[in-house]
């Protein structure tokens, strides 16, 4: 053959070669294949698009042997099989023999798998589907008795090492980080579905979605084998599995990390989809101007959803350590900035959990959450692991948690979730406004004392007592966003209260420390805390107080915001720090633990990024290039070390701490939030920016609420589509696609003011080009669309009730108009085939 084939005319060669591209061509454009190999009993199966590749060796034992994701051999020694260990030895489908295979078009069906000690049998019958993008592996299994065993694998997937992958993204919002898995055996689980496996150096992606029947629950777990094989095993069990030791999904050198299985010998049937794609396309941010955004996508994939420990269990921390604070203000914030369903999902779920099991009658929230009692205060922890810390009872969690729920509510837009936290929110905040020091809106801690030696706040080995600067701000934010919330709700007399005592803490909190309050005239900046006795403590520019007091609008005097800001810049470029400390000066020697001297050293100095958000918020607008640089420092550093570490050592700027902190991504949440000013409110996606002209050009893609919009970013002006519509403005504007029209909303108006309509084969583009909020002034746009004569509906709102009003086009009268009894003017104009047109609604006089 290979004779004959070299000597034919090169027509003839040429034609063959056609021919075999031509049908390698079918199986690469959604013809799927299934090749059978009897004389080895193996079959290969490779779904239409050619991006995933597997071999079933039903030979010596029944297991995929091969698995190919687009292009590479990604499958490890024992590649992928299923099996069951009912005490100490496994046993499964990779060592038994007698499979019998039956062949469709596009399925194969394997019969008579059976693996177990005898009585004890697993008897399963695998069907694998291929499709034109994805293989359906279907798994039917019976048990023999019903008993319980210490474990199964339905399947475990066995891959060559731990660096196959960079990690897996779970469909609770978490990740498998594998490089967290630094010892053999070290093993993390939880309660999820889908993971997605992805490598960031090959770009490729195998996601395994499991579809169970109703009743069974699944949980997976994975874990560092012997010979640096990764390991991800499944369970389908009828009941959750729950953790062995303690509430722990992290074990560091073994892998019995569930409980025992009760299995039944009724039949269950799973199927398993399995896709693989290109990374880079699945996880598509947008396009980045200025930062690496290969960086920030990574950063987020992995240190921001390392918070999540478990399904309903959301935190700053991680399951390494497997510590949640809820005394933590920004979850709902990473929530917006991940922009993940997945994640934000689980975060309402963790909150519910939080609300109905860390929340006392009287208000009082546990302060945190943990695998053991270990930093427990004796008798707080309890059987669901909230528990008060042993430094002290740490009062944020109260402004904390309802700062969460609003938020999270801004994210969703789920106002019925958003009513169940009602109660709960305002017991949170009753109980510090009951703490309230003789009418001033300010409220003291537990302590009235320094000399206690008790923590009060997230920097809790500091001994912060009675009037605590940075619970103050925290609790002023809070009760800004819960009063906005009760509006929602309709109960305006709970919102007028918390905003009364709002306006009332914030003017106590600006006098001077001689007057009551915590400014420094001297120093220019605000303290930490007053003891009871009157006595100023920690006034060595606490930077996360100073930040607070900004960014949540506390400090709105130019002169001191400047003096706060400039001073901290200033002590910056002397030490030439690439993030900003908790601390820029001591503590004195009586006002925090031992461990936190000489300074500078751990919360008295060191570098925790868990409140970059404020920085960058406090700077966003005072000097947004500031709050640039270290965003992109932090960005640096990711690409260097992985942020894998609690903080950074103030005199070496190196990594340091086992307590691995999820918080470190808050930076980049500032990146989002206060720089590209990606703010989502319940009823639209606003936007309000703080640019340098090295962001301009940026393109966000943004997932909300099931729709897809992406952000154009420019100094001037921005834009947002959705759909067939784009709106381009000056911002700060909002705006909102539904099924049938294109919202716009003017400013930080919470209701639209112009409605767009029109087919789905026509893009249409609005550019605002004047928009007063008085309701007689002339309102002006260019409009274009791709297709002309088409009709577009337009509504707008806001005008004068009854009043007449002329429409103008190009300069031309169009048709004369009315505001019918709310405000409002519906119209229809065809769009023209040109240039575009410019739109003016201007009242008739």
């Amino acid at each position: 053959m290979p004779k004959k084939s070299s000597t034919s005319p090169l027509p003839v060669r040429l034609a063959a070669a056609a021919f075999l591209f031509f049908c390698a061509s079918l199986a690469a454009w959604g013809q799927p294949e299934i090749i059978q190999d009897p004389d080895h009993q193996l079959v290969t199966l490779r779904e239409g698009d050619g991006q995933l590749t597997l071999r079933l060796n039903y030979g010596t034992g029944c297991v995929l042997d091969q698995v190919q994701v687009r292009g590479r051999e990604v499958a490890g020694a024992g590649g992928v099989a299923t099996g069951v260990c009912p005490g100490t030895e496994w046993f499964t489908s990779q060592t038994m023999t007698g499979a019998t295979l039956e062949t469709g078009p596009h399925t194969v069906t394997v019969k008579g798998i059976q693996f177990g000690p005898s009585g004890h049998e697993i008897r399963e019958t695998w069907k694998f589907t291929t499709g034109p993008d994805r293989i359906v592996w279907q798994i039917r299994r019976r048990c023999a008795a019903d008993e319980t065993v210490a474990d199964l694998a339905f399947p475990r997937w066995n891959f060559k090492n731990l660096s196959t992958w960079t990690g897996g993204l779970l469909d609770n919002g978490g990740v498998v980080w594998n490089k967290y898995l630094d010892q053999v055996n070290a093993t993390y689980g939880g309660h999820f579905g889908a993971v997605t496996f992805w490598n960031t150096t090959s770009n490729d992606c195998l996601r395994i979605t499991p579809r169970l029947p109703p009743g069974s629950f699944g949980a997976g777990r994975c874990s560092r084998l012997p010979g640096d094989v990764f390991s991800f095993c499944y369970t389908v069990s009828a009941e959750p599995v729950q953790p062995k030791h303690g509430q722990s999904r992290f074990l560091g050198g073994r892998q019995d990390l569930w409980q025992p299985v009760q299995v039944h010998p009724a039949e269950v049937t799973a199927e398993f989809v399995l896709q693989a794609f290109a990374y880079d396309q699945a996880y598509d941010r947008g396009t980045f101007v200025g930062v690496d955004g290969n960086n920030v996508r990574e950063l987020l994939n992995t240190v921001a959803r390392y918070g999540v420990i478990d399904s309903h269990l959301v935190g700053g921390n991680g399951w390494r350590s497997g510590y949640i604070c809820l005394h933590e203000p920004f979850f709902a914030q990473m929530a917006a900035t991940l922009d993940a369903p997945d994640y934000t999902a689980n975060l309402s779920a963790a909150l519910d959990f939080a609300r109905d099991h860390a929340i006392a009658p009287d208000g009082r929230v546990k302060s945190r959450w943990t695998y053991g009692p270990g930093d427990a205060m004796p008798g707080t922890y309890d059987t669901n692991g909230f528990y008060e810390a042993q430094w002290g009872y740490l009062l944020d969690s109260q402004p904390d948690y309802v700062m969460n729920v609003v938020e999270q509510f801004h994210l969703t837009g789920d106002q019925e979730w958003l009513a169940r936290h009602k109660s709960a929110c305002e017991r949170a905040l009753a109980y510090l406004t009951r703490r309230e020091v003789a009418g001033s809106g300010l409220v003291a801690v537990l302590t009235d004392s320094h000399q206690r030696q008790r923590g009060s706040d997230w920097i809790d080995i500091i001994w912060a007592a009675y009037e605590n600067a940075f619970i103050n701000a925290q609790l002023y934010a809070a009760l800004g966003l819960w009063a906005g919330a009760e509006d929602t709700l309709g109960d305006a007399r709970q919102a007028q209260d918390y905003r009364v005592f709002a306006a009332r803490l914030k003017a106590s909190f600006n006098h001077t420390t001689a007057e009551g309050g915590f400014w420094d005239p001297t120093n220019q900046w605000y303290a930490y805390w007053r003891d009871r006795d009157g006595s100023i403590h920690g006034n060595n520019l606490v930077t996360p107080v100073n930040f607070a007091a900004i960014a949540y609008g506390l400090c709105d005097q130019p002169d001191r915001r400047q003096a706060i800001l400039d001073r901290i810049e200033s002590e910056m470029q002397k030490e030439r720090l690439f993030y900003w400390p908790l601390s820029f000066f001591p503590y004195a020697p009586t006002e925090g633990a031992d461990s936190n001297y000489p300074f500078p050293k751990y919360e008295n100095g060191d570098l925790f990024l868990s409140w970059g958000e404020l920085g960058v918020r406090a700077y966003a607008s005072y000097d947004p290039a500031l709050a640039l640089k270290y965003v992109k420092n932090v960005l640096d550093r990711y690409g260097k070390d992985g942020l894998s570490y609690q903080r950074y050592l103030r005199t070496s700027q190196r990594g340091e701490g086992d307590d691995i902190l999820a918080g470190n991504c808050l930076p980049i949440v500032g990146l989002y939030r206060d720089l590209y000013g990606i703010q989502p409110q319940p009823n639209r996606l606003y936007l309000e920016p703080h640019l340098t002209g090295e962001l301009a050009g940026t393109r966000l893609r943004y997932p909300l609420r099931g729709r897809l919009y992406e952000i154009g970013l420019g100094t001037n002006a921005s834009s947002i589509t959705a759909g067939n519509c784009t709106v381009r403005a000056t911002p700060p504007f909002g705006a909102n696609a539904t099924d049938s029209a294109f919202q716009y909303f003017h400013g930080a108006n919470p209701d639209w003011t112009l409605s767009v309509t029109a087919p789905t084969a026509t893009q249409v583009a609005i550019e605002i080009t004047a928009w007063p909020e008085a309701a007689d002034s002339p309102r002006v746009w260019i409009e274009s669309a791709t297709q002309g004569g088409v009709p577009i509906s337009h509504v707008l709102k806001g005008l004068t009730p009854g009043a007449r009003y002329r429409l103008d086009v190009d300069g031309q009268p169009a048709e004369p108009l009315a505001a019918d009894q709310a405000g409002q003017i519906t119209f229809v104009h065809s769009s023209s085939s040109g240039p575009a047109q410019q739109f003016k609604l201007a009242r008739d006089s």
